[in-house]
């Protein structure tokens, strides 16, 4: 069977229905939100394939910023398009836009799930979910993952660009965290506990930090 369109449409009721309609005319599974908790309790736990953004009310402005930063989901602005002039409220025009949207996802190239690392005569595959963090050591970079860290030769710059960055924040010079992995964060203290170890967040990266990780 193949799975409907998830799509989750933000707004209120007068400016969700007719697009609405139409989408699940389209055979799309289609949610709507109106209120900032509603949209980001959707996102959390069950994730559209597509947000479509009808009306920026209710303080969803501020939720939809917080959404671009953290880059994890596509997000299609139909009330800017329509407020620039881009397309009319027609059935047509939001069907391309919602095809065109779909087509783009499906052309972004699938994200690395591992990487390889030389382990003595070895190269030893390392699956990205098990990477708790990386931090600097001398000359290398030590990758941990679960009670054991394998030392690569490339700076911290360098293997942020091979890592996916929804999934990989740089925290403070030193230190390169999986988002996935973190236990808490102790915003007053700076401090980040990942199983049992603590990694030091610098101001300089904690603003970054906070616009990341999916906060209620």
């Amino acid at each position: 069977m193949v799975r409907k369109p998830n799509i989750l449409i933000l707004g209120g009721s007068r400016a969700t229905t007719a697009p609405q309609q139409h989408l699940e005319e389209l055979g799309c599974d289609v949610r709507t939100a109106s209120k900032t908790a509603e949209a980001a309790g959707i996102c959390l736990f069950t994730p559209p394939d597509l947000v479509l953004v009808t009306e920026r009310n209710n303080g969803l402005k501020e939720f939809l910023e917080q959404l671009s930063a953290q880059n994890r989901l596509a997000i299609l602005d139909l009330e800017l398009a329509l407020a620039n002039g881009e397309v009319e409220s027609s059935s047509a025009d939001l069907e391309e836009l919602v095809t065109k949207a779909f087509e783009e996802l499906d052309s972004v190239q699938v994200r690395p799930k591992h990487f390889f690392t030389k382990v003595g005569n070895k190269l030893r595959r390392i699956h990205l979910n098990d990477v708790r963090f990386i931090e600097v050591e001398g000359k290398y970079s030590a990758i941990h993952v679960g009670e054991r860290k394998y030392n690569v030769k490339a700076s911290l710059k360098d293997l942020l660009l091979k890592l996916p960055t929804e999934d990989f924040v740089r925290v403070s010079r030193n230190f390169v965290i999986n988002i996935d992995r973190v236990t808490h964060i102790d915003t007053f203290q700076f401090v980040i506990k990942i199983d049992e170890d603590e990694i030091p967040i610098s101001r300089t990266y904690k603003d970054e930090l906070m616009k990341r990780i999916q906060l209620l």
